[in-house]
């Protein structure tokens, strides 16, 4: 009998669990959509163009290749539609559609003889039910936090800052995508969440709690390398990731208005969702420094003296550890990994979401106590240690352990 089959119609951190598989030596096939593969044709072809080499290298992982079946051809409505309207909502429910078509494939056509069959929120129904009735052990990772937590917070977000509904992601999707969503945990004998906030939503919904596994993500150290901070006489705070609401940037700039003080400046990295006119129209508050290369990001975080993710429904928020690991201390929200990693205090905050007061509160203290900075991010970076990819693969040994696979 085969081992395990992954399945993910899309990125995200799939390459890596892929990869973890295969170096514990557990890894059948990984079936995705689009892949890279420079060393073989007719991807060889594109390898020698620099430009086109160095965006496709965002869809490889050095050594996983062999095991990669892929299905590109189903990411073309979805690129098409993001060519023409951007992040809209029709490019959104294009990544839905191709979702499923992508598990009812793999259903069909991937799900033989192997020992357990490992898929990823929203691209995985089909699968886990076919897995089950051929007696595979079926798994689903689920990459954020259940739907119907989704629905109830981003929704009363939507209801009590309008201005702010056109940024707000995880919330607008078809109806049968959402009951695919509703199913998959059922549908699963086993749930892998990455983080205590998404174990609670589906706890919450009804999932028993016996067959929910923790499985933390993991940082690559080796991008994310320690650099001592500097002491400063200004206190300069960083946001990373996607610029909207569902990762509560409102509450941040909400927060650095009511400090009102030239010692506390704000950098903003990261892509901006719909439309931008309620994040612009607060310009005056930060400086956005658009979306930057990785390498560019791991400069920033050097510079700065604290990263801040206040997000309101956050699966995990790898920028969380990989921040840490680069030595720099961070305040996070409790609906993400943040309480799971960040050790109050002692490399880091944690604040409720939506919470304006304490969050300005904390980087107050930042800003009187900038001489705790420097230590609280050799704090950090010891801690990031213990949430790289190296750790998560001994963590996921555990994990196949306990599933007796």
């Amino acid at each position: 009998m085969e081992d395990i089959l992954l399945s993910h119609a899309g990125r995200q951190h799939s390459y890596k669990v892929a990869l973890s598989l295969q170096r514990i030596g557990r890894l059948d096939k990984f079936v995705t959509t689009g892949y890279y593969k420079p060393s073989r044709y007719p991807d060889r072809l594109l390898s020698g163009i620099k430009s086109i080499d160095k965006a496709l290298r965002k869809r490889y992982e050095p050594g996983l290749e062999q095991k990669v079946v892929r299905l590109p051809f189903l990411e073309i409505p979805e690129l098409l539609s993001r060519a023409i309207f951007g992040n809209s909502t029709l490019s959104s429910h294009a990544v839905c559609l191709r979702d499923s078509i992508f598990d009812s494939i793999v259903s069909k056509a991937y799900i033989k003889n192997c020992k357990a069959f490992w898929g990823f929120q929203g691209s995985c129904l089909e699968s886990l039910n076919r897995a089950r009735t051929k007696g595979i052990k079926a798994i689903a990772e689920f990459a954020t936090a259940h739907v119907l937590a989704a629905l109830s917070i981003l929704g009363m977000e939507k209801e009590n800052n309008p201005e702010w509904a056109d940024s707000i992601g995880n919330l607008n999707f078809p109806g049968w995508y959402t009951e695919r969503l509703k199913k998959e945990p059922f549908a699963a004998d086993y749930c892998i969440a990455a983080s205590t906030f998404t174990r609670k939503t589906l706890e919450e919904a009804g999932v028993e709690p016996e067959k929910i596994l923790m499985l933390p993500l993991g940082a690559d150290l080796t991008k994310f390398q320690f650099k001592e901070k500097r002491k400063k006489n200004n206190l300069q705070i960083l946001f990373v990731g996607s610029v909207g609401q569902r990762k509560g940037i409102k509450y941040l700039i909400d927060a650095v208005k009511k400090i009102n003080s030239a010692q506390v400046s704000l950098k903003v990295i990261g892509p901006i969702i719909g439309s931008g006119k309620a994040f612009k129209a607060n310009s005056a508050c930060y400086n956005y420094l658009g979306k930057l290369s990785q390498e560019d990001i791991v400069k920033n975080m050097h510079e700065c003296d604290c990263l801040i993710l206040p997000s309101l429904f956050e699966g995990f928020g790898l920028v969380i550890p990989e921040a840490m690991a680069t030595g720099t201390p961070v305040i996070a929200s409790t609906s993400s990994a943040g309480p799971d990693i960040i050790r109050p205090g002692i490399d880091g905050f944690l604040v409720e979401p939506c919470d304006t007061d304490d969050l300005a509160g904390k980087i107050e203290w930042l800003a009187s106590n900038k001489d705790k900075v420097p230590e609280m991010g050799r704090a950090a970076s010891q801690r990031a240690k213990e949430f790289s990819w190296d750790a998560y693969n001994i963590r996921l040994g555990s994990i196949l352990e306990r599933m007796s696979i």
